[in-house]
């Protein structure tokens, strides 16, 4: 009888056990940058939330780096369920929908205080696009600003002329085109080689990749633009999300929440610090001219009323609610 009562205690805890391990969701995460960018970074931290909150039942792999998927090929593999969850910069969405293009409007939010602003006046719309892609939206990452890197030195926008320029999306490309320069698309991966062998002469690319990719090797110019601060996205599959119980979705969207805090703050404080790393690095420091920056500004015009134009309800609405937020901001300091 006590050999019995042995036999079945045993066969009852592996039976837990095996339920358990059944019940235990595995995710792998493709990220597209390596383990240095703040990103990549609060991915990993957001991975571990996730595991503590909803008691080891979700656990988040992050491969980093494209090492999964390429950063191109992310934002489909989540649509289509072949991962459940991944990140990447939110503009590569720009041909979807016109909501996606105001992450790379060129001035149109190229400080913090600004992104912020018109981060809160379109995620709305922002979401419920990407919910019509089949995408359930969880945290966003901003980038230390994007600049332009290159072999020369710039100073007027004539010297942008016929530049072989790296372009990953749209409003990149329409940017580029602006500019009088030649857009040409190089996977990320080989972006260095591309410079190397002349395809490519200038990138723009946040002061954090070009730290962590030790650019000035290959690029040596930083001409400081700050043109924008775009953001990664990390999203997931939104039937895979649906699907959830409950709990777990709010173990979720607690680590989304945080990861999205903490990202804003943390890529804040990294600004200087790039810049002295790439300083350091050998990188040649170029202030742009203010007639470069008059250009520049014309061309963000144009590019807003284009952008405005393409959808006057959605994208005007958050224009104009982005233009009221500001305002409000600076009456209140």
């Amino acid at each position: 009888m006590a050999k019995n009562l042995v036999s079945k205690s045993l066969f009852l805890v592996c039976v837990l056990l095996s339920s358990a391990v059944v019940s235990a969701q595995e995710w792998i995460m493709p990220t597209p940058f390596s383990d240095r960018n703040q990103p990549t970074q609060i991915a990993y931290q957001f991975a571990e939330d996730v595991q503590a909150f909803t008691d080891g039942e979700v656990n988040i792999q992050v491969k980093s780096n494209g090492h999964a998927l390429p950063h191109l090929a992310i934002p489909g593999a989540v649509m289509a369920g072949k991962v459940v969850i991944g990140e990447f910069l939110l503009g590569l969405l720009d041909k979807q929908n016109s909501v996606f293009q105001h992450d790379m409007i060129p001035f149109l939010a190229n400080n913090y205080d600004d992104a912020q602003l018109l981060w809160q006046a379109s995620k709305a719309d922002t979401q419920y696009q990407l919910h019509k892609l089949g995408l359930h939206y969880l945290y966003v990452v901003p980038w230390t600003p994007y600049s332009v890197f290159s072999v020369r030195r710039i100073d007027t926008v004539a010297d942008f002329d016929g530049l072989p320029i790296r372009a990953f999306n749209q409003t990149v490309t329409t940017l580029i085109q602006s500019l009088g320069a030649s857009p040409v698309k190089i996977p990320l991966k080989d972006v260095k080689s591309a410079f190397e062998q002349g395809k490519l002469e200038g990138r723009f690319a946040s002061l954090s990749v070009g730290e962590d990719s030790q650019i000035w090797d290959y690029a040596p110019y930083l001409n400081d633009l700050r043109i924008w601060i775009p953001k990664e996205i990390v999203v997931m599959n939104k039937r895979a999300y649906d699907q959830l119980d409950e709990k777990t979705k709010a173990a979720i969207d607690k680590a989304s929440i945080k990861a999205e805090r903490n990202g804003w703050i943390e890529t804040k404080e990294r600004v200087e610090t790039d810049l002295a790393s790439l300083k350091d690095g050998g990188i040649v420091y170029n202030q742009p001219s203010s007639s470069l920056l008059r250009e520049l500004e014309r061309i963000n015009q144009r590019m807003t009323k284009a952008w405005v134009e393409q959808d006057e309800k959605q994208n005007g609405g958050i224009y104009r609610a982005y233009r009221e937020a500001q305002r409000q901001s600076q009456t209140t300091h």
